[in-house]
């Protein structure tokens, strides 16, 4: 009978002493985690403000102006709210992935680094959209948080932080 070669047993990388040890977060990675959660508040807290801020009623009174199916004014409000309630929940849920991945992308996830560059571009893109339409007070908080994406997207992808986003995992 012929005896079978016995492998190394593990899942990650072993040095001569077993597991090699992972590397800490550098500091750009950790400024970039700060960043990116710098701009989720500023845009919660400027989501917040500028929903306070906004006439909720002047829709529906503009809905009913110009109301060519006549639908009620409780009908009105009704699928307002159900489009607010549904907005909410689709933020918490956007809000909710971007925590994930800002949390992923410290431990050292290099797939969550890109998805979060790919989501702040698109973001920025949107803010300077808003930009162009003229400003508000939407606009200068959308600003305020396009800045930190971009300083937290640089941060990603300094020199520094290839070593720590291309290590092996145990």
């Amino acid at each position: 009978m012929t005896s079978m070669p016995i492998y190394p047993s593990g899942t990650g990388p072993t040095g001569p002493g077993g597991p090699l040890p992972r590397l800490a977060p550098p500091a750009e990675v950790l400024t970039s985690v700060k960043l990116w959660f710098a701009s989720i508040i500023v845009g919660l807290v400027g989501g917040i403000l500028v929903f306070a801020l906004t006439d909720q009623s002047a829709s529906v009174r503009k809905a009913m102006e110009t109301n060519p199916s006549a639908l009620t004014e409780a009908q009105l409000r009704t699928a307002e709210t159900v489009g607010l309630l549904v907005g909410l929940v689709l933020v918490l849920i956007v809000l909710g992935l971007e925590v994930l991945f800002v949390l992923k992308m410290k431990a050292g996830r290099n797939w969550a680094r890109i998805v979060l560059a790919v989501l702040g571009g698109l973001s920025a893109l949107t803010s300077l959209s808003g930009l162009a339409r003229g400003l508000s007070a939407g606009t200068v908080i959308n600003f305020i948080s396009m800045l930190l994406l971009i300083a937290a997207i640089v941060f990603m992808f300094r020199p520094a932080t290839k070593p720590y986003f291309s290590q092996p995992r145990a």
